[in-house]
């Protein structure tokens, strides 16, 4: 497994190589907006790995998360190759023209699972899966190992990350694989350490000196309120 950061690199270098290649990452101020999709339908039982759209709640989160970022500057968006996960970057690229780049290696830790139930249903209805998953008996519940599953977000991240400097990037994707990143940048032993919210938001950016910054965890405000509903305040 890969050696994580320590909680020192969120403010020196950290070393994430990218996967076959002889180079190491050519920091630049890359910022990222990392984001969970919207609320997805619940599928059981599919015959392949299941893969729901946004319900109607869903799409209207992913408006809003989309009218909420109109202002800031996005120069690429990319997802996860999960239909939530696209469908609720659509909105943010569209009103922007850009196309929606998929990255395999950005699907959740159940990618492969036939069942997909959101888990705030599993908690509620107390479902073998969420059982599974609190006595921590994840190959049961049709997830991956957690600590491969970070080094896998790690590596492909750090390949990723090399052709995107620069540059101000969106990244829908999933609370697990979010987590996995986090976690590992602040080097944080338990991979699962904070909840996301449906299209919470999390920021993160890289300086010149190669530390990467966590500037905020699971954003929500855009569900709740309109942004520059207030006048501006007078400078200091």
């Amino acid at each position: 497994m890969l050696s994580h950061a320590t909680p020192a690199a969120c403010v020196t270098p950290l070393l994430l190589g990218p996967v076959g290649a002889d180079r190491p990452v050519p920091y630049g101020h890359v910022k990222l907006l990392l984001i969970r999709h919207a609320l997805p339908e619940r599928v059981e039982n599919a015959e392949g790995p299941a893969d729901p759209g946004l319900t109607g709640v869903g799409r209207e989160q992913a408006r809003r998360l989309a009218a909420w970022l109109a202002a800031e500057e996005i120069d690429h968006v990319a997802a996860s190759p999960k239909l939530r996960a696209v469908e609720t970057a659509e909105p943010l690229a569209i009103q922007r023209g850009l196309e929606i780049e998929t990255v395999q290696g950005f699907a959740e830790i159940d990618s492969g699972s036939t069942t997909y139930i959101p888990y705030e249903q599993m908690r509620r209805e107390r479902h073998e899966i969420w059982r599974h998953l609190r006595s921590g008996r994840w190959q049961e519940a049709g997830f991956a190992d957690p600590e491969l599953f970070r080094d896998d977000v790690a590596k492909t991240f750090a390949a990723w990350e090399a052709d995107h400097t620069d540059q101000t990037v969106a990244v829908v994707a999933h609370s697990g694989t979010i987590n996995a990143l986090v976690s590992h940048v602040l080097g944080i032993e338990n991979v699962f350490f904070f909840s996301l919210e449906y299209t919470g938001l999390c920021r993160l950016r890289r300086n010149l000196l190669g530390g990467m910054h966590v500037t905020s965890l699971n954003e929500t405000a855009h569900l709740h309120a309109e942004r520059d509903s207030l006048g501006p305040l007078p400078p200091p």
